[in-house]
This record gives structure tokens, C-alpha cells and sequence, in this order.
């Protein structure tokens, strides 16, 4: 049975030499395994190229593929592919290759390959896992992971972002790739394609995994990019799954751009940046250096507007949710015992967003409406989920068989 491991590069001069030799080290750990590694490199302007090439002529256990096309997903899809039709391989695996993956773990996820399971996932945020990045980039797992599990309804996965992976070649033959975004220049390919094999009915074991910083070399992570990736990704996984939520999209949208107009001609007399009065509507209430305190509060004019235009798309969406999103579900008791459950359950959403307006603005000295868009979307998804369990009830419906998921 052949196991190749890719491990995608671009510019891992300082570091791949070390990571194959580290990988082949396992071998003696899986002697039924026919061990082989692939470079598959985005066409480096360093001497990656030069350093594989050279260890794979006296080595026939390493192979390396020049994609000359970048981006992660393109090196590691493109190198599995060559891994298949090329090297014959039944089982494929993908890690790092700046040394952030421990290759000591590589025979525990074959072990479980054997044993029946389509992907083993390494996670760095289940027990005994390990994320030894800087405290950004671990916010960003953990927000990644959690927004995954909301948008795709998968509550048994812990880890949606890491590379480091082993599955079979039957899955993924089953893979749709038209339906995976994986020419993108971001790392969405990460979470992509864990939803694609979920898609395909995949068996999948979650892994504890130690995940470290890059000692040499540079990360080439767009954060900023890929968070926006993964929030698109998971906007079109919700709404293949769910028209109601495509209606909540909707309505919450709408009720953004309600509260954002409100906000901005309340504070400001304007809408973004088009000027519509000549001074703000609330231009009596001082700013806040001459604003009064209440506690630790400053009731200035900014959070005057904010409560009045966070309070004002309350009411918006109530309305349409009650006649239009969830029109079809349960309406039982009156409609102002459901006004005020849908108030009180929107609590969190305007602190949310009143926070948010108040760190952006004040502390962060950015636009209030960045602050606002901030906090609208971190509210959204609570909401869906309190709205559809608590206030508007759906009856239990015979859904399509989950993929078959088990974390330990």
C-alpha cells in the first residue's frame, strides 16, 4: 500500500531539505507502508527547486512536481492528482512544509486509514491538541472554527483550517472540484475541501496535532483575505443548505443598511461619506468630550444614535421575520409575547454592536461604521440560531444523512 505525502512549497529553501528528511524517518514506524514524498512547488524563485530535485536523484522515495502556477490549493490539488495518476498512490497525505506539522504523527493517521476511516483530520483544538502560533493567528483558528461549525452545521468537528491531513484515493475521486474554490490565492482550500469530503459522505477521525510558528523562512497566510474567504464559503454552504437562512441573510442585510443610515445621519448628518445635512440630527447631544458619564458609560452623541438606530433595525427585522422569513413556521401565542421574546433574545446583538461601535471608534480611532459591520456580523448567527429554536419553531424534518463524523 503507497502513502504520498505533498507537501505543498513556495520559497522553503531554509527549511524542506529537514521536513522530507523528517517524513521519510517514519517509514521504519509503518512497515507496511510504501513511504514517498512530493514536492509539489508553486514554481519558487529560491532554490527549493534545486534542493528537491537534487535529494530525489538519489533517492527514488521523493518526487518533485513544478505547478508553476501559485497558491496553496492549486500545488496541493494539482500534487495529489500527479500523486494518483503518476506515483500510484492509495493513500494520500499533505502537510507543511516549514516544519510547522510533526511528522512523528503521520503513522497514527495511517493507522486509522487502515482501520476504515476516509480522512483523519489533525486538529489543533481538540484535547491534547496544541496551537503554538501568535495570539492573532489563534483567534483566527478559533473564530474560523466556530463561524464553520454555526454556517455549516457541523458541531462534530473541531478543526476546519488546518493542512495537515491524511485520506484515501477513493475519497478524493469523490470529490466535486467544481464546487471547491481552490485556485483561490488564500488557504480556503483548507476548509473546502474538509466540507467537500463531508459532502461526499467521507468517514473522518479528528487527530490531536502540535502546531508551531515557522523557525525560518516567512508565512505567506493573507489573514485578512483568507478571513474573507471562509466568510464567503460558509455564506454559500448556508444558503445550498437553508433558504430560511437566505431569507435571514436578507432581512439582516437590509436591516445593516437601516441601522448603518440611521446611525450615520443621526451622528454625522450623512451616509458613509455623502454628505445629506448640513449637521447631524442629534447635533444638540454633546460629543463625547463635553458628553456626561453615567457610571462607566458616556452618553454622548455617538451612543445616543447607536442605541436609537440598533433599536430601530430590531423592530425592522421583527416585522419581517414574523411575515416573511419565517412566515412558514410555527406562530403559536401572540404576536407581542413574540415581539418581546425577540427582544429580549436580541439583547446580545445590539451589545454586541454598541461595543463594537464604541472599541472601533473610540479606542481603535476607526469609523464608527466599521465598528458597526463588525458587530452585525458576529450577531448574526446567534440570532439565527435563538430565532429558529426559541421564537419561530420549525417541525422535525427527515434531513439527508450526515457524513459519518467521530472525534475522540
Amino acid at each position: 500500500m503507497r502513502l504520498v505525502v505533498t507537501i505543498p512549497t513556495y520559497n522553503e529553501q531554509e527549511n524542506i531539505a529537514e521536513i522530507i528528511a523528517k517524513v521519510l524517518s517514519q517509514a521504519k514506524k509503518m512497515p507496511a507502508i510504501d513511504l514517498h514524498v512530493l514536492v509539489s512547488d508553486s514554481h519558487s524563485s529560491d532554490n527549493t527547486a534545486k534542493i528537491v530535485t537534487q535529494i530525489a536523484s538519489n533517492n527514488p522515495k521523493v518526487h518533485f512536481l513544478d505547478v508553476k502556477q501559485r497558491g496553496l490549493g492549486t500545488g496541493l490539488v494539482k500534487g495529489h492528482r500527479f500523486a494518483i495518476d503518476k506515483l500510484k498512490a492509495d493513500i494520500l497525505a499533505q502537510m507543511d512544509g516549514d516544519l510547522s506539522h510533526d511528522p512523528s504523527t503521520l503513522p497514527k493517521m495511517v493507522a486509522y486509514i487502515r482501520q476504515g476511516y476516509d480522512l483523519i483530520n489533525g486538529s489543533r483544538l481538540m484535547k491534547g491538541g496544541k496551537n503554538l502560533l501568535g495570539w492573532h493567528r489563534r483567534l483566527f483558528t478559533r473564530g474560523s472554527s466556530l463561524y464553520c461549525k454555526l454556517s455549516w452545521g457541523t458541531f462534530n468537528l473541531s478543526e476546519y483550517t488546518n493542512s495537515y491531513r491524511v485520506f484515501t484515493k477513493r475519497l478524493f475521486d469523490r470529490i466535486n472540484f467544481a464546487k471547491v474554490p481552490w485556485k483561490s490565492k488564500t488557504y480556503i482550500i483548507q476548509p473546502a475541501f474538509l466540507y467537500a469530503s463531508i459532502e461526499a459522505g467521507a468517514k473522518i477521525k479528528e487527530v490531536p496535532i502540535t502546531f508551531e510558528d515557522r523557525k525560518r523562512g516567512y508565512s505567506k497566510a493573507q489573514i485578512i483575505a483568507y478571513t474573507f474567504d471562509v466568510f464567503k464559503f460558509g455564506i454559500k454552504v448556508r444558503l445550498q443548505r437553508s433558504k430560511t437562512f437566505a431569507k435571514f441573510l436578507t432581512v439582516g442585510f437590509s436591516s445593516y443598511l437601516l441601522n448603518a443610515i440611521t446611525l450615520g445621519l443621526l451622528n454625522r448628518g450623512q451616509i458613509y461619506a455623502l454628505i445629506i445635512f448640513p449637521k447631524p440630527l442629534l447635533s444638540l447631544i454633546p460629543t463625547f468630550e463635553g458628553a456626561p458619564k453615567l457610571l462607566f458609560l458616556t452618553i454622548d452623541r455617538l451612543f445616543i444614535a447607536s442605541i436609537i438606530s440598533i433599536e430601530l433595525s430590531i423592530i425592522f427585522n421583527f416585522v419581517f421575520h414574523e411575515n416573511w422569513t419565517f412566515k412558514s413556521r410555527s406562530h403559536s401565542g401572540s404576536i407581542i409575547v413574540r415581539f418581546l421574546k425577540f427582544n429580549l433574545t436580541s439583547i446580545a446583538s445590539p451589545i454586541i454592536q454598541l461595543t463594537s461601535i464604541l472599541i472601533f471608534a473610540r479606542i481603535l480611532n476607526l469609523h464608527e461604521q466599521a465598528g458597526l459591520a463588525v458587530g452585525v456580523i458576529i450577531g448574526l448567527f446567534f440570532n439565527y440560531f435563538v430565532n429558529v429554536i426559541w421564537i419561530w419553531k420549525a417541525r422535525p424534518s427527515q434531513p439527508k444523512p450526515p457524513a459519518t463524523i467521530e472525534v475522540r
